[in-house]
C-alpha cells in the first residue's frame, strides 16, 4: 500500500510545465501514424477542487466491467476483414463496424470513418458499443430532456453485432472483474468518469487512479526542471509522469508512434485517457501498469 510520504512528496511535485518534454525508449507496436493536434479542452471546465487527502484507511469489494484488449480484437478483425484496419466499407475499419454505429457511438470523435482511425480508437468505440456505451454530448431524446440537459447516453449491445464473434469467435467468456476500492467519495475524481469511460476505461477504478496519481489535476507531474534540466524526480529510475493519470514518461516514444502525441499533450485529459486506454488495451500488464490487481 502506498504510505503517507509518498502523498506528501507527490503534492510537492505538482507543477504544471509547458516545456518540451524529453523522450525515452519504450515498447511499441510497428504501426506509425502522423503527429495530431490535441482534441480541445478547456482546464478551467472541470470543477474538481484539489484537496490534499490522506492515504485511503477503508476498502471495500467492488465489482466493474471491462471490455477486452487487443489480443481479442485482433482476432476479431482477422475474421471481419483480414485484418485490414484502413478497410473503407460502409462496414468500415479492422472491426466491421457499420458507419451508422461509428457515429452512433461517438467515432466522429476521433475520425469520420473507421478506416482514418488508429486501430486502438477503433476497439475503444468496439467497447463502447459492446460493453460501456456512449454518453452522447449534444443528443436528446425529449425537449425536457434538452430543457433539463440531459443528453441521451446510448446503451451497450453486447458483442453479437459482429458476426464473426456470433457465429464463430464467441464473446469474451467473463468481463465482470473485482478490485478493491476506497470508502469514501473523496477519494475519487466524480468530474472524469464519463470521460474515462467513453475512452474505454472502467470508471470507478480510474476515477480512483486519478485521485491517487494526481489528485485529479490535469496539469500534474512528479518532478521539478531547472533551465532544462530535471533537478527532481519521484521516480528512482529518473523517469517521471504526467498528467491526471500519470503516463510514464519511458512511454513517450508510443505516444508519439502509435497515436501521433507529443508528450506535452500529456496534459489534455482527453490524450491522457486515450493513452492509458492504449496501455489497458495493448500492455500485458494491463491495471497492473497502475498498480492494481484486479481478478475475475
Amino acid at each position: 500500500m502506498i504510505n503517507k510520504s509518498f502523498y506528501k512528496k507527490l503534492t510537492m511535485a505538482f507543477v504544471v510545465v509547458t516545456a518540451w518534454l524529453p523522450t525515452m525508449s519504450a515498447r511499441a507496436d510497428a504501426m506509425e501514424v502522423p503527429l495530431r493536434n490535441s482534441p480541445s479542452y478547456n482546464l478551467y471546465q472541470i470543477n474538481s477542487k484539489f484537496e490534499l487527502t490522506e492515504a485511503p484507511s477503508s476498502w471495500k469489494r467492488v465489482e466493474f466491467k471491462m471490455g477486452p484488449g487487443y489480443d481479442y480484437w485482433k482476432k476479431v478483425a482477422q475474421c471481419e476483414t483480414n485484418s485490414n484496419w484502413q478497410d473503407k466499407g460502409n462496414f468500415g475499419g479492422g472491426l466491421g463496424i457499420a458507419l451508422s454505429t461509428w457515429q452512433g457511438y461517438g467515432g466522429e470523435e476521433f475520425a469520420k470513418h473507421p478506416s482514418q482511425a488508429t486501430p486502438i480508437e477503433q476497439m475503444i468505440v468496439a467497447n463502447r458499443i459492446a460493453v460501456y456505451g456512449y454518453q452522447t454530448p449534444n443528443t436528446y431524446i425529449s425537449f425536457r430532456d434538452k430543457i433539463n440537459n440531459k443528453p441521451f447516453r446510448r446503451p451497450p449491445v453486447g458483442f453479437k453485432g459482429w458476426g464473426c464473434i456470433k457465429n464463430t469467435i464467441k464473446p469474451p467468456k467473463d468481463i465482470t472483474y473485482t478490485v478493491y476500492l476506497p470508502k469514501g467519495k473523496k477519494y475519487y475524481c466524480k468530474d472524469f468518469e464519463t470521460l474515462f469511460t467513453n475512452y474505454a476505461l472502467p470508471a470507478k477504478v480510474f476515477s480512483y487512479i486519478a485521485w491517487r496519481e494526481s489528485r485529479c489535476n490535469p496539469g500534474a507531474v512528479n518532478a521539478i526542471w531547472r533551465n532544462g534540466e530535471i533537478v527532481w524526480t519521484l521516480n528512482k529510475n529518473g523517469s517521471y509522469d504526467s498528467g491526471l493519470l500519470q503516463i510514464n514518461s519511458t512511454w513517450f516514444k508510443a505516444l508519439k508512434e502509435q497515436l501521433g502525441y507529443q508528450p506535452k499533450e500529456l496534459f489534455n485529459p482527453h490524450v491522457n485517457a486515450l493513452f492509458a486506454s492504449w496501455l489497458l488495451h495493448y500492455s500485458s500488464n494491463g491495471l497492473g501498469n497502475w498498480n492494481i490487481k484486479a481478478s475475475n
